[in-house]
C-alpha cells in the first residue's frame, strides 16, 4: 500500500493513477521502494545467521575477563598480594581474618602486635621478598607442601602451606601464623582475666604450678588484665616477649598495680622464734625476716601487725596502717614490741620455773626408787602414791607390777616444765633398764598442800 502525495488516498503498489484525485504516481519511486524492501530483507537474513557467532564471541570475551578476575583475586601471587597489602597498610582486621583458623582465632589486637613484630624483627621489605620466593617456589613444586617465613634469629613467623586448589586452576595457598602458650607461675592462687581471641577469657592458676594462658601468635604483648589473690583484685598488664620465648612456652612477665611489704620486729629477743606471726589485713602468717610478704592491691590502705610468744604467754604489737598512698612495690615496715613487759614476764615465769623444776627434780628422785621398789619387789604399793588413784595410769602400772612387766627407770633430769592451773607437763629424761636414754612426757596434777600425783605418761 502506498498514499497519494496529493490527497492521501491509500492505494496498490502497482497503481499508477490516484483514483480520487488523478494524481500520477511516479513508477520510478516505486521500483526504488521494492528494491529497498528486497535488499532490507537480505541484510536481515545476514544479521540472523551473525547472531549466533556474534553471542560466542562475546561469551569467549566474558570467560576471559572472568578468568583474569579470578586469577587477580585467587591465584597464589594474588593471595600473597593480599596478605602483602594487609601488612603494609596495617590492615590489622584483614590480618588477623587470613590467619585465623578453626583451632585458633586471632583478634585484631593480636594482628597489630604481629604486623609490628614481622616489621621490627623481619623488616617489611625483607618479608615481602621471603614472602613472594616462597610461595614462587611452592607453586612450582610438585613435592614441597609447607615452609616458614622466619626472623633473622631464625624464629619462624609465618607458615605457607598449599591447601588444595581454588577454582581447578589456581593453588590455594594458606597462610597461618606458628603459636606459642605465654605461662604464669604465680606464688598463690590466682585468677587472671584478660581478652583474647576477641573473647573475654578466665584462668586460674594454683600456687607455685606453671599454668599456660593460651596460644598466641608472634609477637611482643602487653594485655590489659585484671588478676584476683586472696589479697585483693588487681589492674595491670601480662606481657611477654617471643623473642625470649622457648620451645612451645613463653614465660610472662605479671606488672599489675602491686605492692610487697618486708617486715622488721624489734623487741622480740625474748620470743619463740616458731610462735612469731604476722597479721596483714586480717590473715595471719608466719614470720620471716627474709620473707617479703605479698603482692597486696596499692590503691587500698593495709593494716599489719605481729604477735608472739613467750613462756606461754602471747604479745603483740600495735596495729600499724600502711595508707594507699605509701605503699610501693617494695614497702619496708618496723613493728616494735613492749620489749620490758616480756623481759619482766620472761624472768617471773622462769623463777617460777626454776622452783617448779625443783620440786619436779624432789618428784621423780622419789618415783624412780619407788618404780624400781615396786619391780623388785613385786609390790604396787611402794609406787603407788606418786599416781593418782582412779587414773588410767595408776590402773596400767599396777596391772604391769603384778605381770612383772614393770620397766625400771634411773636418773631422771627434767629437760621442760609448764604448768597451766593445778595441771603440769613435764619433759623427762631417763636411763631405761637397758641403758638407753629416753625421753617421756609426764602429765601431773598438784593437789592439796602442792601434793604432786602423775595423771599419764607418753613417750616422747
Amino acid at each position: 500500500m502506498k498514499s497519494c502525495p496529493k490527497c492521501g488516498q491509500q492505494a496498490q503498489d502497482d497503481v499508477q493513477i490516484c483514483t480520487q484525485c488523478g494524481h500520477k504516481f511516479d513508477s520510478r519511486q516505486a521500483l526504488y521502494r521494492k528494491s529497498t524492501d528486497e535488499d532490507i530483507q537480505t541484510n536481515n537474513i545476514k544479521m540472523r545467521k551473525m547472531v549466533p557467532w556474534a553471542i560466542g564471541f562475546f561469551i569467549l570475551i566474558l570467560i576471559i575477563i572472568l578468568f583474569f578476575l579470578l586469577r587477580n583475586f585467587n591465584s597464589p601471587e594474588a593471595q600473597t598480594k593480599i596478605l602483602v597489602n594487609a601488612i603494609e597498610n596495617n590492615d590489622k582486621q584483614k590480618v588477623a581474618t587470613l590467619l585465623s583458623t578453626k583451632d585458633n582465632k586471632v583478634d585484631s589486637e593480636e594482628a597489630k602486635v604481629y604486623i609490628n613484630y614481622i616489621k621490627d624483627e623481619v623488616g617489611l621489605k625483607q618479608f615481602v621478598s621471603d614472602l613472594k620466593n616462597t610461595v614462587h617456589k611452592l607453586n612450582k613444586s610438585k613435592t614441597s607442601v609447607a615452609s616458614y617465613i622466619q626472623t633473622r634469629s631464625g624464629q619462624n613467623i609465618l607458615r605457607v602451606s598449599k591447601n588444595g586448589t581454588r577454582y581447578i586452576f589456581f593453588d590455594n595457598m594458606s597462610f597461618t601464623a606458628p603459636t606459642k602458650q605465654p605461662i604464669v607461675k604465680p606464688k598463690e592462687k590466682t585468677k587472671y582475666e584478660f581478652k583474647s581471641g576477641g573473647k573475654k577469657k578466665m584462668v586460674i592458676a594454683e600456687a607455685n604450678k606453671v599454668t599456660p594462658i593460651g596460644n598466641f601468635i608472634p609477637g611482643t604483648y602487653r594485655i590489659p588484665a585484671m588478676k584476683s589473690t586472696e589479697n585483693g583484685d588487681f589492674a595491670g598488664h601480662l606481657k611477654f616477649d617471643f623473642r625470649q620465648s622457648n620451645s612451645e612456652t613463653v614465660d610472662v612477665t605479671e606488672d599489675f598495680e602491686e605492692a610487697n611489704i618486708s617486715v622488721t620486729l624489734k623487741g622480740d629477743t625474748k620470743l619463740n622464734d616458731s610462735s612469731k606471726k604476722v597479721t596483714i589485713n586480717d590473715r595471719e602468717m608466719a614470720f620471716s625476716s627474709s620473707k617479703t610478704y605479698g603482692p597486696y592491691p596499692q590503691n587500698k590502705d593495709s593494716t599489719i601487725s605481729a604477735s608472739g610468744k613467750a613462756k606461754g604467754k602471747t604479745f603483740t604489737t600495735q596495729t600499724k596502717t600502711i595508707k594507699a598512698s605509701d605503699l610501693k612495690y617494695n614497702t619496708e615496715i618496723t613493728l616494735n614490741f613492749d620489749s620490758e613487759d616480756i623481759e619482766d614476764y620472761v624472768e617471773k615465769k622462769e623463777k617460777e620455773e626454776n622452783s617448779l623444776k625443783n620440786k619436779l627434780i624432789e618428784f621423780f628422785a622419789g618415783y624412780s626408787l619407788a618404780n624400781n621398789a615396786a619391780f623388785n619387789q613385786s609390790d604396787f604399793d611402794f609406787v603407788s602414791s606418786y599416781i593418782k588413784k582412779g587414773s588410767s595410769f595408776y590402773d596400767d602400772v599396777k596391772k604391769r607390777v603384778s605381770k612383772g612387766s614393770l620397766m625400771m627407770i634411773s636418773s631422771p633430769q627434767i629437760i621442760d616444765a609448764e604448768k597451766h592451773g593445778d595441771k603440769i607437763t613435764a619433759t623427762v629424761r631417763l636411763i631405761n633398764e637397758n641403758g638407753k636414754q629416753v625421753d617421756k612426757e609426764y602429765e601431773l596434777e598438784q593437789g592439796s598442800q602442792d601434793r604432786l600425783q602423775l595423771i599419764k605418761t607418753s613417750e616422747k
